[in-house]
């Protein structure tokens, strides 16, 4: 992380020394050079001195949601490996690798479009069911990654006769994300398939991460 020197304080340091060169030993400084960070001391009406006290624009600054963040999940062997991953579906639970959840209950991290959008409302397009492919998790290659974007689908409201979903950001706090792969795939291709041999990991991260990235390696070796 470059760390770049602050604006603000340049630029005062340096109208600083023009004054002071300007103005000679009339002129000077209750704050020993940087004015816009203490508390300035001015007379009143009555000729005794008040304080200005400004606050810290960066004490004041505060993270809100939603908080983006990217999971990873990679294989790590040292023989020539392939495992496989479900990643047709990310709202639904079996049909995505990743699933997050908040104190054990999961929680739908995408848009499902067999439900109806509240925003969308009065329409009510929805989509079919998806196709049930498996996607390889070869070992030595980046793996696997969601992007996502730090908001939950809710189905509290409705659309007519319909239930339907809207996202809200999810807060700062401490959450669950669950990594599933199998050793092989079943069913038939391109659409029936289903993972054989499943094996999941459950790893705690914290929003917003300090990176903006929660990763998981299957560690088989080299």
């Amino acid at each position: 992380m470059r760390i770049l020197p602050d604006s603000r304080t340049v630029g005062t340091t340096l109208v600083g020394l023009l004054a002071a060169a300007l103005c000679g030993p009339a002129c000077y400084s209750s704050s020993g050079g940087d004015d816009e960070d203490a508390a300035d001391a001015r007379p009143d009406d009555t000729g005794a001195e008040t304080l200005d006290v400004r606050p810290d624009d960066a004490a004041q600054e505060t993270l809100a949601p939603p908080f983006p963040t990217r999971f990873v999940l990679r294989l790590v062997s040292d023989i020539p490996e392939t495992l496989y991953v479900a990643s047709f579906e990310p709202s639904s639970t079996s049909g995505h690798w990743l699933t997050l959840s908040d104190r054990g209950t999961p929680f739908a991290k995408a848009e499902n479009c067999a439900i109806c959008d509240c925003a969308e409302c009065p329409a009510c397009s929805v989509c079919g069911a998806p196709c049930a492919q498996l996607s390889e998790l070869v070992a030595g290659s980046a793996g696997v990654e969601y992007l996502w974007d730090g908001r939950k689908w809710t189905t509290d409201g409705a659309c007519g006769d319909h239930p339907c979903e809207a996202p809200e950001p999810v807060p700062a706090g401490t959450y669950s994300a669950r990594f599933c792969w199998g050793t092989g795939r079943g069913g038939s291709s391109p659409c029936d398939e289903y993972l054989l041999g499943e094996t999941c990991a459950d790893v705690e991260f914290s929003l917003p991460d300090p990176d903006g990235v929660v990763e998981y390696v299957i560690d088989h070796g080299g």
